[in-house]
């Protein structure tokens, strides 16, 4: 029986640690590598941000929320990679169990509520890490904050690392916690609040009503951020110990596909990632027909592990893909 079999047969939070507790080894970083070199490159360059970018396709924040994958991550054929979300203080998130697989549906749900071992432990990645970081991907950290003052803080304790990190996403979006950031006039003075920090990507929340996602778009292109990230996870109902969790995976791609589109023609012209339900090559190619510069995996890695990356990139080979230069 295959590994990957095996572990399917654990309970997902012990998965989840123990793939993890793998990928960080030094036999996974070098097995990864050489797959990537045997692989061999896409067909096509990726131009981005006046760099040559490996891949269209990323992984999205959730799967490595301290950056202990950075090792890892640096040598798979992608083109971002983002951290996170990491918040200010260490946090434990909700009680476990936190998670369910639905292989058949290619979905997921979890009510992590956050965990981060906090923003100090990160930065001492990142003083390791930095300048071993390929300057053909691009670096990205996720943070939230409860508040005002906590997402300043974060910023400013991210700011020494501008020249490594091409990217900050603010969370304003996760359904697992008990946070409001989505309540439109909050949003606006925390957007209103952030305006002197470069490189903010706005995690787009998605909610139950299209009117009021519409509206949320609108205030968020309003503050003219350098990037949009669409989008999280919904919330649902679910049997977990917290009542609730996100949907992640294949369900949502259609609605993604739908807010990345509608973005753009609202005219927004910034950098635009692409986040749910990205599981093939094809999802990919309309993710960036409809918008999208890049498009990030978090499901299909969670269920697949590096394999689901090199599986997408041996599908985009088959494309002739015309991708976005900004």
């Amino acid at each position: 029986m295959r590994p990957s079999k095996l572990l399917g047969y654990l309970p997902p939070d012990l998965t989840n640690y123990i793939t993890h507790l793998i990928f960080r080894t030094y036999p996974a970083e070098a097995l990864t590598g050489t797959l990537t070199k045997l692989t061999g490159a896409l067909p096509y360059k990726l131009r981005l941000l006046n760099r040559v970018i490996d891949s269209p396709i990323g992984i999205g924040a959730g799967i490595d929320k301290d950056g202990l994958l950075i090792g890892l991550m640096s040598k798979l054929p992608i083109g971002f990679h983002t951290i996170g979300s990491v918040t200010l203080r260490p946090r434990l998130g909700n009680p476990k169990p936190r998670m369910r697989r639905y292989p058949e549906l290619g979905a997921m749900v979890n009510a992590m509520g956050l965990p981060s071992r906090g923003i100090r432990f990160l930065k001492d990645v990142l003083n390791n890490e930095c300048a071993k970081w390929p300057k053909s991907k691009l670096l990205g950290v996720s943070v939230a904050g409860f508040s005002e003052a906590e997402f300043k803080l974060l910023l400013d304790s991210l700011t020494p690392y501008v020249g490594c990190i091409d990217f900050i996403e603010v969370n304003v979006s996760s359904p697992t916690y008990g946070g409001s950031w989505a309540e439109p006039q909050r949003l606006n003075e925390l957007l209103k609040s952030l305006k002197g920090y470069d490189k903010l990507i706005i995690k787009l929340p998605l909610l139950s009503s299209m009117n009021d996602e519409v509206k949320l778009i609108k205030l968020i292109i309003n503050h003219n951020p350098f990037g949009l990230t669409v989008a999280n996870t919904l919330r649902v109902k679910t049997d977990l110990p917290v009542g609730y969790g996100g949907v992640s995976g294949k369900p949502l791609l259609g609605i993604v596909i739908k807010l990345i589109r509608l973005t753009r023609r609202m005219g927004y012209g910034g950098l635009v990632i692409g986040l749910g339900g990205f599981m093939r090559g094809i999802d990919v190619i309309e993710g960036i027909k409809a918008g999208a510069d890049l498009t990030g995996l978090v499901t299909g890695f969670a269920m697949e592990g590096p394999l689901s990356v090199y599986r997408i990139i041996n599908e985009l080979r088959r494309f002739n893909l015309n991708t976005p230069q900004r």
